[in-house]
Protein backbone atom coordinates (compact mmCIF):
# COMPACT_ATOMS: atom_id res chain seq x y z
CA UNK A 1 0.00 0.00 0.00
CA UNK A 2 1.53 3.28 -1.13
CA UNK A 3 1.40 5.93 2.30
CA UNK A 4 0.26 9.19 1.11
CA UNK A 5 2.28 11.85 2.44
CA UNK A 6 1.19 15.12 4.83
CA UNK A 7 2.14 17.73 6.66
CA UNK A 8 1.07 17.50 9.88
CA UNK A 9 3.98 16.73 12.40
CA UNK A 10 5.25 13.28 13.45
CA UNK A 11 4.17 13.74 16.84
CA UNK A 12 0.97 15.39 15.54
CA UNK A 13 0.90 11.72 14.16
CA UNK A 14 1.61 10.47 17.67
CA UNK A 15 -1.31 11.82 18.99
CA UNK A 16 -4.01 12.00 16.51
CA UNK A 17 -3.94 7.96 17.09
CA UNK A 18 -3.88 8.65 21.21
CA UNK A 19 -6.57 11.45 20.44
CA UNK A 20 -8.87 9.28 18.91
CA UNK A 21 -8.48 10.49 15.91
CA UNK A 22 -9.54 7.17 13.38
CA UNK A 23 -12.61 6.83 11.54
CA UNK A 24 -15.83 5.80 13.47
CA UNK A 25 -19.57 5.18 12.43
CA UNK A 26 -22.53 6.36 13.37
CA UNK A 27 -21.44 9.19 15.79
CA UNK A 28 -22.63 12.04 14.12
CA UNK A 29 -25.88 12.53 15.61
CA UNK A 30 -25.19 12.47 19.32
CA UNK A 31 -26.89 15.17 22.04
CA UNK A 32 -23.31 16.60 23.08
CA UNK A 33 -25.74 18.27 25.77
CA UNK A 34 -26.60 15.28 28.30
CA UNK A 35 -24.07 12.89 27.61
CA UNK A 36 -24.25 9.60 29.11
CA UNK A 37 -21.74 7.59 31.04
CA UNK A 38 -20.68 4.78 27.87
CA UNK A 39 -17.02 3.79 29.34
CA UNK A 40 -18.15 0.24 30.59
CA UNK A 41 -19.61 -0.22 26.71
CA UNK A 42 -15.54 -0.72 25.80
CA UNK A 43 -15.02 -3.85 27.87
CA UNK A 44 -17.28 -6.39 25.19
CA UNK A 45 -14.48 -5.77 22.76
CA UNK A 46 -10.65 -4.63 24.20
CA UNK A 47 -9.94 -6.41 27.43
CA UNK A 48 -8.09 -4.61 30.52
CA UNK A 49 -5.68 -6.26 30.44
CA UNK A 50 -4.91 -5.76 26.50
CA UNK A 51 -5.44 -2.13 27.55
CA UNK A 52 -2.92 -2.18 29.92
CA UNK A 53 -0.31 -4.05 27.55
CA UNK A 54 -0.97 -1.65 24.88
CA UNK A 55 -0.79 0.87 26.97
CA UNK A 56 2.89 -0.07 28.45
CA UNK A 57 4.11 -1.19 25.17
CA UNK A 58 3.58 2.97 23.85
CA UNK A 59 5.09 3.75 26.94
CA UNK A 60 8.78 1.90 26.42
CA UNK A 61 8.79 3.27 22.81
CA UNK A 62 8.34 6.36 24.11
CA UNK A 63 11.01 5.71 27.37
CA UNK A 64 13.26 4.52 24.68
CA UNK A 65 13.48 7.94 22.75
CA UNK A 66 15.08 9.78 25.70
CA UNK A 67 12.52 12.46 25.64
CA UNK A 68 10.50 11.71 28.57
CA UNK A 69 11.93 13.68 31.74
CA UNK A 70 13.81 11.97 34.65
CA UNK A 71 13.40 15.16 37.01
CA UNK A 72 12.84 13.81 40.34
CA UNK A 73 10.96 16.83 41.22
CA UNK A 74 9.17 17.00 38.04
CA UNK A 75 8.46 13.27 38.25
CA UNK A 76 7.14 13.45 41.61
CA UNK A 77 5.23 16.35 41.06
CA UNK A 78 3.43 15.57 38.63
CA UNK A 79 2.29 11.96 39.88
CA UNK A 80 0.96 13.67 43.19
CA UNK A 81 -1.23 16.08 41.09
CA UNK A 82 -2.33 13.70 39.27
CA UNK A 83 -2.78 10.88 41.94
CA UNK A 84 -5.05 13.27 43.54
CA UNK A 85 -7.26 13.87 40.65
CA UNK A 86 -7.67 10.15 40.41
CA UNK A 87 -8.59 9.76 43.88
CA UNK A 88 -11.07 12.30 42.93
CA UNK A 89 -12.38 10.47 39.80
CA UNK A 90 -13.47 7.54 41.81
CA UNK A 91 -11.65 5.14 39.53
CA UNK A 92 -10.40 2.24 41.25
CA UNK A 93 -9.62 -0.18 38.65
CA UNK A 94 -7.03 1.60 36.56
CA UNK A 95 -3.74 2.37 37.58
CA UNK A 96 -2.67 5.32 36.45
CA UNK A 97 0.92 6.63 35.89
CA UNK A 98 1.70 9.87 34.76
CA UNK A 99 5.04 10.83 32.78
CA UNK A 100 6.19 14.78 31.25
CA UNK A 101 7.89 14.81 27.97
CA UNK A 102 10.68 17.08 27.51
CA UNK A 103 8.94 18.92 24.52
CA UNK A 104 8.04 23.03 23.78
CA UNK A 105 4.91 22.09 22.06
CA UNK A 106 1.48 22.41 23.90
CA UNK A 107 0.50 19.02 24.54
CA UNK A 108 -1.08 15.84 26.59
CA UNK A 109 -2.32 12.88 25.65
CA UNK A 110 -3.50 9.42 27.26
CA UNK A 111 -2.74 6.14 26.34
CA UNK A 112 -4.76 2.89 26.91
CA UNK A 113 -4.28 1.07 30.66
CA UNK A 114 -3.52 4.60 32.66
CA UNK A 115 -0.79 5.84 31.17
CA UNK A 116 -1.06 10.01 31.05
CA UNK A 117 1.66 12.04 29.17
CA UNK A 118 1.94 15.81 29.62
CA UNK A 119 4.59 17.83 27.27
CA UNK A 120 6.87 20.01 29.38
CA UNK A 121 5.57 22.98 26.76
CA UNK A 122 2.11 22.64 28.05
CA UNK A 123 2.89 22.75 32.08
CA UNK A 124 5.22 25.93 31.41
CA UNK A 125 2.32 27.71 29.25
CA UNK A 126 -0.09 27.06 32.39
CA UNK A 127 -0.86 30.62 34.40
CA UNK A 128 -2.37 28.30 37.43
CA UNK A 129 -2.34 24.92 38.85
CA UNK A 130 -5.90 24.59 38.32
CA UNK A 131 -5.00 25.28 34.47
CA UNK A 132 -2.48 21.89 34.42
CA UNK A 133 -5.25 20.13 36.59
CA UNK A 134 -7.78 20.37 34.18
CA UNK A 135 -5.59 19.21 31.07
CA UNK A 136 -4.94 15.80 33.61
CA UNK A 137 -8.58 15.57 34.13
CA UNK A 138 -9.64 15.38 31.03
CA UNK A 139 -6.68 13.02 30.03
CA UNK A 140 -7.58 11.21 33.14
CA UNK A 141 -11.76 11.23 31.81
CA UNK A 142 -10.39 9.54 28.22
CA UNK A 143 -9.04 6.91 30.05
CA UNK A 144 -11.82 6.16 32.98
CA UNK A 145 -14.16 5.92 29.69
CA UNK A 146 -12.33 3.78 27.66
CA UNK A 147 -12.38 6.44 24.86
CA UNK A 148 -9.58 4.20 23.06
CA UNK A 149 -10.61 0.79 23.53
CA UNK A 150 -14.15 1.80 21.95
CA UNK A 151 -12.78 3.40 19.32
CA UNK A 152 -10.48 0.14 18.64
CA UNK A 153 -13.81 -1.59 18.94
CA UNK A 154 -15.73 0.43 16.49
CA UNK A 155 -12.62 -0.50 13.79
CA UNK A 156 -12.52 -3.95 14.17
CA UNK A 157 -8.69 -2.88 14.69
CA UNK A 158 -6.28 -5.20 17.20
CA UNK A 159 -4.46 -2.98 19.38
CA UNK A 160 -1.44 -4.52 18.26
CA UNK A 161 -2.51 -3.00 14.97
CA UNK A 162 -2.67 0.30 16.66
CA UNK A 163 0.13 -0.56 19.05
CA UNK A 164 2.15 -0.16 15.52
CA UNK A 165 1.20 2.55 14.16
CA UNK A 166 1.70 4.28 17.53
CA UNK A 167 5.62 3.10 17.51
CA UNK A 168 6.49 4.11 14.04
CA UNK A 169 4.81 7.58 14.61
CA UNK A 170 7.35 7.55 17.49
CA UNK A 171 9.91 6.09 15.59
CA UNK A 172 9.67 8.51 12.65
CA UNK A 173 9.16 11.48 14.85
CA UNK A 174 12.78 10.82 16.55
CA UNK A 175 14.38 10.61 12.81
CA UNK A 176 12.89 14.01 12.14
CA UNK A 177 10.67 12.21 9.55
CA UNK A 178 7.19 13.67 9.67
CA UNK A 179 5.86 12.44 6.87
CA UNK A 180 6.57 9.22 7.20
CA UNK A 181 5.11 9.73 11.13
CA UNK A 182 1.53 10.59 10.09
CA UNK A 183 1.29 8.38 7.12
CA UNK A 184 1.90 5.39 9.57
CA UNK A 185 -0.81 6.77 11.40
CA UNK A 186 -3.18 7.40 8.89
CA UNK A 187 -2.38 4.83 5.99
CA UNK A 188 -5.96 4.05 4.67
CA UNK A 189 -7.84 6.06 7.44
CA UNK A 190 -7.52 9.42 5.33
CA UNK A 191 -11.27 8.75 3.77
CA UNK A 192 -13.24 9.57 6.55
CA UNK A 193 -11.93 12.84 7.87
CA UNK A 194 -15.37 14.53 8.82
CA UNK A 195 -16.39 10.84 10.71
CA UNK A 196 -13.43 10.96 12.43
CA UNK A 197 -14.44 14.75 13.57
CA UNK A 198 -17.31 13.95 14.82
CA UNK A 199 -16.02 10.85 16.66
CA UNK A 200 -13.10 12.74 18.65
CA UNK A 201 -15.51 15.91 19.12
CA UNK A 202 -18.15 13.06 21.05
CA UNK A 203 -15.05 12.10 23.01
CA UNK A 204 -13.99 15.57 24.09
CA UNK A 205 -17.32 16.49 25.18
CA UNK A 206 -17.14 13.81 27.75
CA UNK A 207 -13.84 13.93 28.95
CA UNK A 208 -14.48 17.81 29.35
CA UNK A 209 -18.02 16.90 31.46
CA UNK A 210 -16.11 14.16 33.32
CA UNK A 211 -12.88 15.99 34.00
CA UNK A 212 -14.43 19.07 35.35
CA UNK A 213 -16.56 16.77 38.03
CA UNK A 214 -13.32 15.62 38.43
CA UNK A 215 -11.80 18.77 38.73
CA UNK A 216 -14.50 19.93 41.51
CA UNK A 217 -14.65 17.34 43.79
CA UNK A 218 -10.09 17.60 44.13
CA UNK A 219 -10.77 20.83 45.54
CA UNK A 220 -9.53 22.53 42.17
CA UNK A 221 -11.38 24.98 39.95
CA UNK A 222 -13.40 23.80 37.36
CA UNK A 223 -13.65 27.09 35.64
CA UNK A 224 -9.39 26.41 34.76
CA UNK A 225 -10.35 24.52 32.15
CA UNK A 226 -12.24 26.36 29.45
CA UNK A 227 -10.87 29.27 30.84
CA UNK A 228 -7.18 27.58 29.61
CA UNK A 229 -8.93 26.48 25.88
CA UNK A 230 -10.54 29.50 25.08
CA UNK A 231 -6.92 31.50 26.34
CA UNK A 232 -4.96 29.39 24.05
CA UNK A 233 -7.82 29.66 21.15
CA UNK A 234 -7.76 33.27 21.80
CA UNK A 235 -3.84 33.33 21.66
CA UNK A 236 -3.54 31.13 18.49
CA UNK A 237 -6.62 32.00 16.52
CA UNK A 238 -6.00 28.64 15.02
CA UNK A 239 -3.86 29.77 12.62
CA UNK A 240 -2.59 26.61 9.92
CA UNK A 241 -0.14 25.64 11.23
CA UNK A 242 0.29 27.77 14.20
CA UNK A 243 -1.75 26.58 16.75
CA UNK A 244 -0.82 24.13 19.72
CA UNK A 245 -0.84 20.56 19.00
CA UNK A 246 -3.35 20.28 21.78
CA UNK A 247 -6.00 22.45 20.13
CA UNK A 248 -5.30 20.23 17.05
CA UNK A 249 -5.30 17.00 18.58
CA UNK A 250 -8.25 18.24 20.73
CA UNK A 251 -10.45 20.12 18.93
CA UNK A 252 -12.13 22.83 20.67
CA UNK A 253 -14.76 24.90 19.54
CA UNK A 254 -16.79 27.75 20.41
CA UNK A 255 -19.71 25.10 21.27
CA UNK A 256 -17.62 23.24 23.84
CA UNK A 257 -15.96 26.20 25.55
CA UNK A 258 -19.76 27.37 25.86
CA UNK A 259 -20.94 24.35 27.37
CA UNK A 260 -18.24 23.94 29.83
CA UNK A 261 -18.93 27.43 31.06
CA UNK A 262 -22.38 26.85 31.36
CA UNK A 263 -22.03 23.88 33.46
CA UNK A 264 -20.37 26.45 36.32
CA UNK A 265 -23.14 28.51 36.43
CA UNK A 266 -24.91 28.69 39.88
CA UNK A 267 -21.85 27.94 41.50
CA UNK A 268 -20.10 30.28 44.00
CA UNK A 269 -16.90 32.20 43.46
CA UNK A 270 -13.77 31.00 45.18
CA UNK A 271 -10.06 31.47 45.42
CA UNK A 272 -8.34 28.77 44.67
CA UNK A 273 -3.89 29.42 45.59
CA UNK A 274 -1.46 27.54 43.21
CA UNK A 275 1.02 25.36 45.14
CA UNK A 276 4.73 26.64 45.80
CA UNK A 277 5.51 23.01 43.97
CA UNK A 278 3.50 24.48 40.98
CA UNK A 279 5.74 26.93 40.37
CA UNK A 280 8.94 25.96 41.13
CA UNK A 281 8.43 23.05 38.60
CA UNK A 282 7.10 25.02 35.92
CA UNK A 283 9.81 27.58 36.14
CA UNK A 284 12.26 24.17 36.21
CA UNK A 285 10.39 22.88 32.95
CA UNK A 286 10.91 26.25 31.20
CA UNK A 287 15.18 25.90 31.42
CA UNK A 288 15.01 22.13 30.84
CA UNK A 289 13.15 23.21 27.24
CA UNK A 290 15.94 24.96 26.48
CA UNK A 291 19.78 24.56 25.78
CA UNK A 292 21.69 25.50 29.13
CA UNK A 293 23.43 28.70 27.52
CA UNK A 294 20.24 29.68 26.13
CA UNK A 295 18.50 29.75 29.84
CA UNK A 296 21.39 31.54 30.81
CA UNK A 297 21.59 34.25 28.51
CA UNK A 298 17.64 34.48 28.48
CA UNK A 299 17.28 34.50 32.44
CA UNK A 300 20.37 37.08 32.89
CA UNK A 301 18.71 39.57 30.21
CA UNK A 302 15.50 39.42 31.82
CA UNK A 303 16.82 39.82 35.36
CA UNK A 304 18.72 43.09 34.21
CA UNK A 305 15.62 44.45 32.24
CA UNK A 306 13.26 43.61 35.36
CA UNK A 307 11.04 41.69 32.71
CA UNK A 308 9.58 38.95 34.93
CA UNK A 309 6.48 38.07 37.08
CA UNK A 310 7.53 36.70 40.41
CA UNK A 311 11.72 37.29 41.38
CA UNK A 312 12.07 34.64 43.59
CA UNK A 313 11.04 32.04 41.26
CA UNK A 314 13.45 34.20 38.38
CA UNK A 315 16.54 34.48 40.63
CA UNK A 316 16.05 30.18 40.98
CA UNK A 317 15.39 29.40 37.50
CA UNK A 318 18.65 31.05 36.93
CA UNK A 319 20.90 29.50 39.42
CA UNK A 320 19.40 26.39 37.66
CA UNK A 321 20.26 27.32 34.45
CA UNK A 322 24.12 28.28 35.87
CA UNK A 323 24.33 24.95 37.33
CA UNK A 324 23.04 23.23 34.31
CA UNK A 325 25.77 24.96 32.41
CA UNK A 326 28.75 24.38 35.07
CA UNK A 327 28.76 28.04 36.36
CA UNK A 328 28.90 26.44 40.02
CA UNK A 329 29.58 29.10 42.00
CA UNK A 330 27.85 32.04 39.87
CA UNK A 331 24.81 29.41 40.90
CA UNK A 332 25.37 28.96 44.36
CA UNK A 333 25.97 32.93 44.59
CA UNK A 334 22.05 33.34 42.53
CA UNK A 335 20.49 30.55 44.93
CA UNK A 336 20.92 32.78 47.96
CA UNK A 337 19.79 35.33 46.49
CA UNK A 338 16.84 33.02 45.38
CA UNK A 339 16.20 32.63 48.96
CA UNK A 340 16.71 35.55 50.60
CA UNK A 341 14.09 36.81 48.29
CA UNK A 342 11.48 33.94 48.95
CA UNK A 343 12.21 34.12 52.44
CA UNK A 344 11.14 30.73 53.78
CA UNK A 345 12.15 27.08 52.96
CA UNK A 346 11.40 24.76 50.23
CA UNK A 347 12.80 21.20 48.94
CA UNK A 348 13.62 22.65 45.43
CA UNK A 349 15.84 25.18 46.87
CA UNK A 350 17.73 22.56 49.12
CA UNK A 351 17.80 20.17 46.38
CA UNK A 352 19.49 22.22 43.73
CA UNK A 353 21.78 23.68 46.95
CA UNK A 354 23.21 20.32 47.42
CA UNK A 355 23.81 19.45 43.59
CA UNK A 356 25.67 22.45 43.39
CA UNK A 357 27.44 21.10 46.01
CA UNK A 358 27.68 17.79 45.06
CA UNK A 359 28.95 19.10 41.65
CA UNK A 360 31.99 20.97 43.07
CA UNK A 361 32.64 17.95 45.12
CA UNK A 362 32.48 18.89 48.11
CA UNK A 363 30.64 16.03 49.23
CA UNK A 364 30.27 16.81 52.85
CA UNK A 365 28.53 19.55 52.43
CA UNK A 366 26.03 18.28 50.06
CA UNK A 367 25.21 15.48 52.29
CA UNK A 368 24.82 17.97 55.22
CA UNK A 369 22.46 19.85 52.92
CA UNK A 370 20.57 16.40 51.50
CA UNK A 371 20.13 14.82 55.26
CA UNK A 372 19.11 18.22 57.15
CA UNK A 373 16.62 19.03 53.96
CA UNK A 374 15.43 15.42 54.39
CA UNK A 375 14.56 15.95 57.96
CA UNK A 376 12.33 19.09 57.25
CA UNK A 377 10.65 17.54 53.96
CA UNK A 378 10.73 13.88 54.64
CA UNK A 379 8.69 13.16 51.36
CA UNK A 380 10.54 14.41 49.18
CA UNK A 381 11.99 11.56 47.00
CA UNK A 382 14.78 14.19 45.27
CA UNK A 383 16.60 14.83 48.39
CA UNK A 384 16.95 11.15 49.35
CA UNK A 385 18.25 10.49 45.44
CA UNK A 386 20.43 13.36 46.18
CA UNK A 387 21.58 12.01 49.59
CA UNK A 388 22.07 8.72 47.97
CA UNK A 389 23.84 9.84 44.79
CA UNK A 390 26.56 12.15 47.22
CA UNK A 391 27.38 8.82 49.34
CA UNK A 392 28.45 6.91 46.04
CA UNK A 393 29.90 9.76 44.68
CA UNK A 394 32.37 9.85 47.80
CA UNK A 395 32.79 6.34 47.73
CA UNK A 396 30.56 5.51 50.81
CA UNK A 397 29.35 2.54 48.85
CA UNK A 398 28.01 0.73 52.15
CA UNK A 399 25.98 4.23 53.45
CA UNK A 400 24.68 4.33 50.52
CA UNK A 401 23.02 0.84 50.27
CA UNK A 402 22.19 1.22 53.61
CA UNK A 403 19.82 4.13 52.73
CA UNK A 404 18.74 2.70 49.66
CA UNK A 405 17.95 -0.52 50.89
CA UNK A 406 15.85 1.37 53.66
CA UNK A 407 14.09 3.63 51.11
CA UNK A 408 13.21 0.84 49.14
CA UNK A 409 10.67 -0.64 51.90
CA UNK A 410 9.04 2.50 51.59
CA UNK A 411 9.12 2.95 47.83
CA UNK A 412 9.25 -1.10 46.11
CA UNK A 413 8.63 0.24 42.96
CA UNK A 414 10.76 3.15 42.38
CA UNK A 415 13.00 2.33 39.68
CA UNK A 416 15.57 4.93 40.63
CA UNK A 417 16.38 3.32 43.72
CA UNK A 418 17.39 0.35 42.28
CA UNK A 419 19.47 2.34 39.55
CA UNK A 420 21.43 3.61 42.48
CA UNK A 421 21.68 0.19 44.11
CA UNK A 422 23.92 -0.78 41.20
CA UNK A 423 25.98 2.03 41.19
CA UNK A 424 26.88 1.67 45.09
CA UNK A 425 27.42 -2.80 44.58
CA UNK A 426 29.17 -1.41 41.11
CA UNK A 427 31.45 0.70 43.28
CA UNK A 428 32.46 -2.14 46.00
CA UNK A 429 32.61 -4.67 43.04
CA UNK A 430 30.25 -6.56 43.76
CA UNK A 431 29.42 -7.70 39.85
CA UNK A 432 26.30 -10.22 41.00
CA UNK A 433 24.14 -7.62 42.95
CA UNK A 434 25.09 -4.81 40.87
CA UNK A 435 23.52 -7.34 37.66
CA UNK A 436 20.49 -8.07 39.76
CA UNK A 437 19.82 -4.52 40.78
CA UNK A 438 19.61 -3.46 37.61
CA UNK A 439 17.44 -5.82 36.71
CA UNK A 440 15.20 -4.76 39.10
CA UNK A 441 16.01 -1.04 37.60
CA UNK A 442 14.76 -2.77 34.17
CA UNK A 443 11.70 -4.32 35.35
CA UNK A 444 10.05 -1.52 36.47
CA UNK A 445 10.21 0.39 33.28
CA UNK A 446 8.77 -2.39 32.10
CA UNK A 447 11.38 -3.46 29.90
CA UNK A 448 11.47 -7.08 30.30
CA UNK A 449 14.29 -8.56 27.57
CA UNK A 450 16.78 -6.18 29.18
CA UNK A 451 16.66 -7.11 32.53
CA UNK A 452 16.43 -10.85 31.73
CA UNK A 453 20.08 -9.95 30.23
CA UNK A 454 21.32 -8.44 33.23
CA UNK A 455 19.60 -11.56 34.82
CA UNK A 456 21.88 -14.00 33.06
CA UNK A 457 25.11 -12.06 33.34
CA UNK A 458 24.33 -12.31 37.73
CA UNK A 459 23.81 -15.98 36.99
CA UNK A 460 27.20 -16.17 35.16
CA UNK A 461 29.38 -14.32 37.76
CA UNK A 462 31.49 -16.26 40.13
CA UNK A 463 30.28 -16.90 43.56
CA UNK A 464 29.53 -18.86 46.58
CA UNK A 465 26.53 -17.24 47.95
CA UNK A 466 23.88 -20.27 47.37
CA UNK A 467 20.95 -17.91 48.78
CA UNK A 468 21.53 -15.13 46.29
CA UNK A 469 22.16 -17.41 43.47
CA UNK A 470 18.83 -18.54 44.27
CA UNK A 471 17.18 -15.75 44.29
CA UNK A 472 18.44 -14.56 40.92
CA UNK A 473 17.69 -17.90 39.75
CA UNK A 474 14.13 -17.23 40.38
CA UNK A 475 13.77 -13.76 39.85
CA UNK A 476 14.45 -15.02 36.05
CA UNK A 477 11.71 -17.12 35.53
CA UNK A 478 9.66 -14.35 37.25
CA UNK A 479 10.45 -12.00 34.71
CA UNK A 480 10.49 -14.09 31.58
CA UNK A 481 6.93 -14.62 32.61
CA UNK A 482 6.47 -11.32 32.37
CA UNK A 483 8.18 -10.95 29.33
CA UNK A 484 6.15 -13.78 27.90
CA UNK A 485 3.18 -11.69 28.60
CA UNK A 486 4.04 -8.66 27.29
CA UNK A 487 5.35 -10.10 24.24
CA UNK A 488 1.88 -12.26 23.26
CA UNK A 489 0.12 -10.78 20.04
CA UNK A 490 -3.36 -10.49 19.40
CA UNK A 491 -3.75 -14.06 18.22
CA UNK A 492 -2.07 -15.57 21.03
CA UNK A 493 1.68 -16.31 19.87
CA UNK A 494 4.59 -15.54 21.59
CA UNK A 495 7.90 -13.31 20.13
CA UNK A 496 11.20 -14.69 20.47
CA UNK A 497 13.21 -12.57 22.98
CA UNK A 498 15.54 -12.03 20.16
CA UNK A 499 12.99 -10.46 18.02
CA UNK A 500 13.52 -6.34 17.38
CA UNK A 501 11.56 -3.84 19.11
CA UNK A 502 10.11 -2.63 15.80
CA UNK A 503 9.04 -6.01 14.81
CA UNK A 504 7.37 -6.99 18.21
CA UNK A 505 5.27 -3.75 17.15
Amino acid sequence: MAFRFVKPSARHALIAVLALSLAAPGWADINYSDLPDLGAASREGMSPTQERELGEGAIREIRRSGALSDDPEVNEYIRRIGGKLVDASGDISTSFSFYVLIDKTVNAFAMPGGFIVIHSGLLAATQSESELASVMAHEIAHITQHHIARMVDSQRMTPWMLLGALGLAIIAAKAGNSGAGMAAVVGSQGYAIQRQLDFTYAFEQEADRIGMQTMQKSGLDPAAMPLFFQRLQKENRLVEGGAPEFLRTHPVTYKRIADAQARLKGGSYKQYPDSTDYRFVREKLRILQMAPKEAVSLYGKTLAQKRYAHLPMQLYGYAFAQWRDGAFDAAWQTLADARSAYGSDHPALDYLAGQIRLSQQKYDAALALFRDAGQHFPSSRALLYGEADTLIAAGRYDDALVRIHSAQELYASDANLYQREARAYAGKGEMQRQYKAQAEYYVRLLEYGPAIEQLQLAQRQPGNDFYLQSEIDARLLDVMALAGRSDKRGDGSKLDASTPVAAKL
